[in-house]
């Protein structure tokens, strides 16, 4: 996103030494950074619905050469760049001057405008109190582009996201049944957080984590593609059965007989080659009855 040529073209030799350290020693600590990587996976379970559903190309970035690096995204279009800055403590100030929280904003924002970017800066902080004060204090040069966001610290991620409902309705979002339970979401969040922290966390794009998320737990993970349906053959064959119910949500097919006398899933998508085994096994064989086709549901 930003050269070390464009950096000395702007800044003088001590700021871009100052930068050049700062990612390096930012990369060295982001490795544990707990805090970092939860807010990476809400982040990215927040954008998914809009890169699914919008087919939109979302960029996100940690730790890259620039003043606010903790993570980045690049909606590859006229939004502007939003970077956040994350602080897991209880005492942070702005600052005056060179190396300063308010400097590094301040600097992101002439780094955007050389690449013809406009910038939305955040301070992420997990204590409210401290998110008042200093939303409070946010200096007149950089408040017009600044912003100051609270993001609870938990040491456990399904802790998290029971924590914070707007976490656990995208992480549902992505699970591949509706209503889904604690166990199903904790899994589909710790899988999130894998793919994110074993990617480049350069420029990655947001489909590319979520793919790779789902091609380790594909039973968990929601279908991406959109207006799928059944064969019609199946479909006729299925309606015609006395007492059995099925829709087909986020790519998998969930079924009733009798009122929920007896249910379950089907534990792979449509997007399948089991699945397309499956519904060429119901249209060779035409179960008529629920005896019938039961063994295929299995």
């Amino acid at each position: 996103m930003y050269t070390l040529e464009q950096l000395k073209n702007i800044f003088d030799n001590e700021v871009v030494k100052y930068l050049v350290n700062k990612n390096i020693g930012g990369k060295s600590g982001a490795k544990g950074n707990t805090y970092e990587n939860f807010f990476a996976v809400y982040q990215l379970a927040l954008l998914a619905q809009i890169a699914i559903e919008g087919n939109r190309e979302i960029q996100l970035s940690s730790q890259l050469l620039a003043f606010v690096d903790d993570f980045i995204v690049d909606c590859q279009d006229e939004t502007p760049l939003q970077h956040y800055q994350l602080k897991n403590s209880q005492n942070e100030t702005w600052g005056k001057g060179f190396k300063s929280i308010s400097d590094d904003f301040k600097k992101q924002y002439e780094l955007n405008k050389s690449i013809s970017r406009e910038s939305q800066i955040n301070l992420v902080v997990s204590s409210p109190n401290l998110k008042t004060k200093l939303e409070s204090t946010i200096p007149s040069a950089i408040k017009k582009y600044s912003q100051v966001t609270h993001f609870p610290y938990a040491a456990e991620l399904i802790k998290l996201i029971a924590r914070v409902p707007k976490f656990q309705q995208a992480i549902e979002y992505l699970c591949a049944f509706d209503n889904p339970a604690p166990d199903k979401i904790e899994c589909v969040a710790t899988v999130l957080l894998g793919a994110w922290v074993s990617s480049a966390k350069s420029q990655v794009s947001v489909m590319d984590i979520l793919k790779k998320a789902q091609e380790s737990t594909p039973s968990f993970i929601r279908s991406f593609s959109q207006n799928l349906q059944l064969d019609s053959e199946v479909t006729e064959i299925l309606g015609k059965i006395p007492d059995f119910k099925y829709n087909l949500t986020k790519g998998f097919l969930h079924w009733e007989f009798k009122n929920k006398l007896e249910e379950g899933d089907l534990s792979y998508s449509i997007e399948t080659k089991r699945f397309r085994q499956f519904q060429e096994l119901i249209k060779k064989n035409n179960p008529t009855c629920f005896q019938e086709l039961e063994v295929f549901l299995i």
